[in-house]
């Protein structure tokens, strides 16, 4: 363990010093905010009817627990610098309606950089900083705001949960579970198409909830200073984000190919199954488009236009220029704190692609991630930090880092990071750590 933690440190140290490290994970009034999510629960059971009361509270306590443990499990980011900037947004929105009751409201910020906002149904919202990194305005922000607010105003989580608790504790579904589970033959496919059903249900409820908050979110935001043309312009660039995500060229077999050793393509081939259970569960799995939780985004669009007649516009300030600048700085941090080495070698390659971090950065932080996978691998351990491959992610890119990642055996990482620090030693040649890595593959290879 004590070679494993000493590998740790020095990955974390090179990314602190090297990515200025800004964001805490600890809320400072950890404690005040534990009390106040128990008060919120509780006080949200009180919301359904009697009969209702014992599953919501099981459920809720459920939720409650795990949104705690995401906390301390560092799933959020404690920024003054993002908090301030997001706390002016909300102001506005409070001062131009007075209605809103916000005093129990509570704003987080999650370090996920896919795009995307959350209303928990509480009084807690959670706003990704993906989501700052694709608004170009203040304006985008206040209307994804706007939109999330609208949903705990209209209960939709309060409804959702009604509906799950009487759909299930219903005596017709409780005989379609019965019945479906005492099937002696394809029991797992009968299953599974009941809660497709259900599912589907619970998800065009969803869609339909969506809409309403986007109507009751724009009256929200048009009451506020700022332009209407923000609602259409953040749902054009969410729309055109879908699938987008970790969709930059990598170049993973340039970057590991060596004269001495040449990438090998079973690196990145997908183990054949006797079974093929991808197939099966794909068989099973309902259609992409049937359980989207969000009605697609032009139909969205074009439902306000009509409604509004607004045009498409934004402008870009400093202040969210500071903040993308500070998620990008701090982005390899973010990954590496989490341990998620498949994403921190995808940021490495796509950064060092796009010019966005100079070869010594890069070559010290390949140096480091290889002697870390090599320890991670050799004690047996190296599960518990990279993802495995997602059957129906289209994250083509990553997931190719994946198999590599996890393909690679020993004796292979010993050659790929020799001859990677060999072919880059000219560029960082006075760095001690860079130096330090090459010395641990040039021992490896002597044996």
């Amino acid at each position: 363990m004590k070679k494993i933690t000493c590998i740790l440190f020095l990955f974390l140290f090179f990314f602190a010093q090297s990515q200025n490290k800004g964001f805490t994970y600890t809320p400072s009034n950890i404690d005040s905010l534990e009390t106040y999510l128990s008060k919120i629960t509780a006080n949200r059971v009180k919301n359904f009817d009697n009969s209702e009361q014992k599953k919501a509270k099981e459920i809720l306590e459920e939720r409650r627990i795990s949104f705690s443990k995401s906390i301390k499990d560092s799933a959020f980011i404690f920024d003054p610098i993002i908090n301030h900037y997001l706390r002016d947004i909300l102001t506005e929105i409070y001062h131009a309606n007075p209605q809103i009751d916000h005093q129990d409201f509570y704003f987080i910020v999650n370090k996920s950089l896919v795009p995307n906002a959350a209303c928990y149904g509480n009084g807690v919202f959670a706003v990704n900083l993906g989501l700052f990194n694709l608004a170009e305005s203040e304006d985008e922000i206040a209307s994804v705001l706007c939109h999330e607010i609208s949903h705990h105003l209209l209960r939709h989580n309060d409804k959702s949960l009604q509906k799950y608790i009487k759909t299930f504790n219903s005596k017709e579904v409780k005989q379609k579970i019965n019945t479906a589970t005492k099937v002696k033959y394809g029991r797992r496919a009968v299953v599974a198409e009941l809660m497709k059903d259900l599912n589907f249900n619970f998800m065009k409820y969803s869609r339909n909830a969506e809409m309403e908050a986007d109507s009751l979110g724009l009256a929200l935001f048009s009451k506020t200073k700022y332009s209407k043309e923000a609602s259409i312009t953040i749902l054009k660039k969410l729309d055109l984000c879908d699938g987008m995500i970790f969709s930059n060229q990598t170049n993973l077999k340039q970057n590991f190919t060596f004269a001495e050793y040449p990438f090998k393509e079973n690196w990145v081939m997908q183990e054949d199954k006797i079974f093929d259970t991808i197939e099966s569960v794909n068989d099973l799995k309902p259609e992409k488009d049937s359980l989207k939780t969000h009605p697609d985004i032009p139909i969205r669009i074009e439902t306000m236009l009509k409604n509004q007649k607004l045009n498409a516009s934004g402008l870009t300030t400093s202040q969210l220029e500071v903040i993308k600048k500070r998620i990008s700085e701090n982005a390899l941090q973010i990954y590496s704190d989490n341990y998620k080495l498949d994403i921190v070698l995808y940021q490495l390659l796509s950064q060092h692609e796009k010019g966005l971090i100079d070869d010594p950065a890069f070559n010290i932080g390949i140096s480091l991630l290889l002697k870390k996978v090599y320890v991670l691998k050799e004690t047996h351990v190296f599960g518990k930090y990279v993802d495995p491959v997602n059957a129906f992610s289209e994250e083509k890119n990553l997931n190719e880092i994946r198999l590599f990642l996890s393909n690679i055996e020993l004796k292979n990482i010993r050659k790929i990071g020799f001859y990677f620090c060999q072919k880059n030693e000219i560029s960082v040649k006075e760095n001690p750590v860079f130096q330090e890595n090459y010395a641990f593959f040039k021992k490896l290879n002597q044996n």
